[in-house]
């Protein structure tokens, strides 16, 4: 993201990995709270001089579904260990 001029992005999500690193849940809970409702992360689109570059919007999609299962599988298993289970 921070390649493509999308540095605030790029931060948040680095905020929120160093944050996980450190296993502080904020980062885990931030992170996915990222995709929620209109102007989220889901909604980003990279472009260059106004063309939009597919194959990086490609890989970028990719990135985040992955980003997400793994996400949401911590934050089921902080859950459960929360509980006791």
């Amino acid at each position: 993201m921070a390649k493509h001029d999308e540095t605030s992005w790029a931060g948040m999500v680095g905020r929120c990995r160093v944050a996980v690193e450190k296993s502080d849940a904020w980062g885990l809970h931030r992170f996915l709270a990222m995709f929620a409702g209109m102007g989220s992360l889901n909604d980003l689109v990279l472009q260059r001089d106004g063309t939009m570059l597919t194959t990086e919007n490609d890989a970028l999609r990719e990135m985040l579904t992955k980003a997400w299962t793994l996400a949401t599988k911590l934050q089921r298993d902080d859950v459960a260990q929360a509980r006791g289970e």
